[in-house]
């Protein structure tokens, strides 16, 4: 048999198992099991398992049969963990049982505790992917109590909290544990949600702090027996440990945190918290991991009533893809919300970096990264909370973030540029950067009417047709009001030097209302459009905001050369984006063939739901673009 044929039988095998839609392959066992919302969670807690507590495939079994009692039919447990040795018995082996539920069920630790009980298991979990309960069975006979969290492979339950540094690993769900920590706060403490989300920051910092400390021991821990002291009273020497490194934090990061923030947790709330990240090292987690948990952390708490303050994933890849910067040029987003597209253009950079430099050791490689995100990136929001979340964001990433100050991005820039140095971010002038890349707040809830600010912008006036030549002028009259993505399509151009090129996320409105032919104009007297990319419907809809949008790239260029386009009739890029890789609910669209298999960009058969590509045409827009700048000439 060919390789060819063995792939042609091995992909025949897979679509034969997954030819229901409602089938997947298990990880650990690699049975076949039916899709359901509890089978999700099942998964995910399957790979920590595998993943950061080190327990081989081997030691795990899903659906065994418990007897309880006087149960005719045994009840089946979710997963259990087997201990040392060849018994897959439960009444012989069992170590660990872990009792998963679908999202919002509480249910199931009773059911949980009776698994222990009839088994030789010592401890369990209870997971429906917000929320969890680690347990530990006592010698007395039906008697549990809670622990910070349960043993890896070749711990006991002393070792928890007792970790060095080296010991850390990389987290693969840190999206759900951050959710978790949420949640576990939300329901015990009775904060608002914004008091929740600044809480759970302060020790995600705290945490990443002391990973970088020079000390080998984690001072960023909780253990058993200390959880104990903390319920009983007995001791605050974990409460005085953290609070200590949270004044590390403040010295260290003096302009996102204020010299006056205190922790406001009860010390059992933040054992919680401390116990669920303790065993991660956030620092080497995977840059994506962290965005993905972090922006999704950051949109269930931060965004606007229009949705203003997150643009999702897709649209930050085709905007940053499409103006491709590179490593010797100063960008900005003047309305950066929690930083996304100044992340985006980060990893954007950073990969150049990593294929061009391969001469370059990766410390030598770092260096020259974190250099372009100190230097070349910035980022200015009205809101300072989301200016500090985006300072946050950029942290996480290794830095980048003292180029990010709060105020509005549509003041004079002499007060802009004043705040700038008083932040630390620098000299603020017009005419400074080569890409300018956002998405502003827009519609008509919250039009501009300060008339110092209309007067200093020409899309502050109003305009009047010239009935001889047909061109849109400008009056020394002001209107009444503005709306900011109005405003803001000109402050990018003032932002920009000549040859420099923007990207602004717009209502459709902009762009074909017959009221607003005289922004169109202005754009054609100010800058060559070199794109326009029609974003669906559900773009938006998910995040908060249902407005039909559009992402306008303009490249800034001088009166005389515009001139010269004009005459030309010069080529513009063009394309409706049908597949944003998201349905109109926010759900996740993958890619299938014709027999409703899950597929990869190949268009090969998958195992699972988790292998499939992302449905969208996002890519295929990119390439065309990339092909219509070689064609044409342009080149960035």
């Amino acid at each position: 048999m060919t390789k060819k044929e063995s792939q042609a039988n091995l992909f025949g095998e897979v679509a034969d198992q997954t030819r229901r839609r409602d089938r997947i392959i298990d990880f650990a066992t690699g049975k076949l099991i039916s899709d359901t919302p509890e089978e999700k969670n099942r998964q995910i807690f399957e790979r920590r398992l595998v993943e950061e507590y080190a327990y081989p495939k081997s030691s795990i079994d899903i659906e065994v049969p418990i007897r309880s009692g006087n149960d005719f039919i045994p009840k089946r447990a979710d997963i259990v963990v087997y201990g040392d040795g060849n018994s897959r018995d439960p009444t012989r082996n069992a170590y660990i049982i872990i009792e998963t539920k679908k999202q919002d069920r509480k249910d199931g630790i009773d059911q949980l505790q009776s698994y222990i009980n009839n088994t030789t298991a010592e401890f369990g979990v209870w997971f429906n992917g917000k929320e969890i309960v680690y347990l530990h069975r006592l010698k007395a006979p039906h008697a549990f109590r809670e622990i910070p969290d349960i043993p890896a492979k070749g711990e006991t339950l002393k070792d928890i909290g007792l970790y060095q540094k080296k010991d850390l690993k990389p987290a693969t769900e840190l999206k759900v544990v951050f959710e978790t920590c949420h949640n576990y706060i939300y329901a015990n403490e009775g904060l608002l949600k914004e008091r929740v989300f600044n809480e759970v920051l302060k020790l995600i910092f705290i945490k990443m702090v002391d990973e970088k400390s020079a000390s080998p021991k984690c001072e960023f821990r909780i253990t058993d027996q200390e959880l104990e002291e903390i319920e009983s009273g007995k001791s605050n020497a974990f409460a005085f440990r953290i609070g200590n490194l949270f004044e590390r934090v403040k010295r260290e990061y003096h302009d996102v945190f204020g010299q006056d923030e205190r922790i406001n947790l009860k010390p059992v709330t933040t054992a919680f918290v401390v116990s669920q990240l303790q065993r991660y090292n956030l620092t080497n987690t995977p840059a994506d991991v962290k965005g993905t948990a972090f922006q999704t952390f950051v949109y269930a708490h931060e965004r606007g009533e229009r949705g203003e303050f997150f643009t999702p994933y897709p649209i930050l890849q085709l905007a940053v893809k499409m103006l491709n910067p590179s490593d010797n040029e100063f960008i900005i987003d003047p309305a950066c919300g929690s930083g996304g597209f100044l992340i985006q253009t980060l990893k954007h950079v950073w990969d150049a970096i990593d294929k061009g430099r391969s001469d370059l050791g990766p410390e030598a490689r770092k260096d020259v990264k974190i250099k372009y995100a100190r230097v070349y990136v910035k980022g200015i929001d009205i809101n300072p909370e989301l200016a500090r979340v985006a300072k946050m964001h950029m942290i996480l990433y290794d830095d980048g973030h003292t180029g990010i100050f709060s105020t509005n991005s549509l003041n004079s820039f002499k007060q802009i540029n004043e705040i700038s140095l008083k932040s630390g971010a620098g000299d603020f002038q017009p005419e400074l950067f080569d890409v300018v890349v956002t998405n502003p707040p827009f519609g008509t809830k919250g039009k501009v009417t300060d008339k110092v600010i209309l007067q200093s912008f020409e899309l502050g006036h109003k305009w009047k047709r010239n009935l001889k030549t047909g061109e849109h002028e400008k009056t020394q009259e002001l209107v009444e009001g503005q709306v900011p993505d109005i405003l803001f399509i000109e402050r990018c151009l003032q932002l920009l030097r000549n040859g420099g090129r923007m990207a602004i996320v717009v209502p459709d409105g902009d762009l074909n209302n017959y009221s607003l032919m005289y922004l169109r104009s202005f754009i054609k007297q100010m800058a060559r459009i070199l794109a326009v990319v029609s974003l669906p419907q559900e773009t938006f809809v998910p995040h908060g905001a249902g407005t039909k949008a559009s992402i306008l790239f303009l490249q800034k260029l001088p009166e005389e050369e515009l001139k010269l386009l004009a005459e030309q009739d010069y080529p513009i890029f063009m394309a409706i984006c049908r597949k944003i890789g998201y349905d109109i609910r926010g759900r996740l669209c993958l890619k299938r063939n014709s027999e409703g298999i899950y597929v990869d960009e190949n268009g090969l058969p998958v195992g699972s739901k988790e292998q499939a590509a992302i449905d969208t045409d996002i890519p295929d827009i990119i390439k065309a673009f990339d092909e219509f700048k070689r064609r044409h000439h342009l080149r960035f």
